[in-house]
């Protein structure tokens, strides 16, 4: 059971907030992503953190780092993912395929209930993995992402922890990273320039 505020739910709303938001537009080169005429925006991106690490295509990731880490050696990133022909796949087939992904690489897990609602008038989801221990590395992981089914494609973020191993404790992070890691899903949104998918306001 995972009843540590660790493995936080996230609350899914209609989002027309006014948010601070910043968009560049076709690759991952700024915090935000295009597909088509839909964006994604994410108002509460980090401020300061970098990329660290990128690659185009039919499915794109970009991989963002706090000042003074890199993509080999950091312990906090954030990665948006963005696959342009999943127009139709059922969000709970990634957190199955995530899981089983965590449990091959990890001696032991921790898993989060899945969570699905609608975000901006689009389908979404969020959900939780802990890595106790990494068979790799031998450092503990955690995961928060949020999945969002657009009309031109599927939508991945996803918070990462790299922290000392864990059992029968709680990850050691920070409660003020939490609640920022939060409110940057929280407020990440896919939208466009309809009524239906507002985008934050500038």
């Amino acid at each position: 059971m995972l009843g540590s505020t660790i493995f936080a739910k996230m609350v899914f709303v209609n989002t027309n907030q006014k948010l601070l938001c910043a968009t560049v537009m076709v690759l991952f080169t700024g915090t935000s992503v295009a597909a088509a005429e839909e964006k994604l925006s994410m108002p509460q991106f980090p401020a300061e953190w970098t990329e660290a690490f990128a690659r185009p295509g039919e499915q794109e990731l970009a991989e963002y780092v706090p000042p003074g880490q890199t993509a080999d050696k950091w312990d906090r990133k954030i990665t948006v993912e963005v696959y342009r022909s999943f127009k139709n796949l059922p969000l709970d087939t990634l957190q199955r395929r995530a899981a089983a992904q965590n449990r091959d690489a990890c001696t032991a897990v921790r898993e989060g209930k899945f969570q699905s609602g609608v975000n901006n008038g689009h389908p979404s989801a969020f959900w939780t993995l802990g890595c106790e221990r990494s068979k790799t590395s031998g450092q503990g992981e955690t995961r928060y992402t949020k999945a969002i089914q657009g009309n031109e494609g599927l939508y991945l973020l996803t918070q990462i922890w790299r922290t000392p191993a864990f059992s029968k404790t709680a990850p050691n992070i920070p409660p003020q990273e939490i609640e920022g890691a939060m409110a940057f899903l929280a407020s990440s949104v896919v939208c466009d320039s309809t009524a239906a998918h507002p985008c934050p306001a500038n």
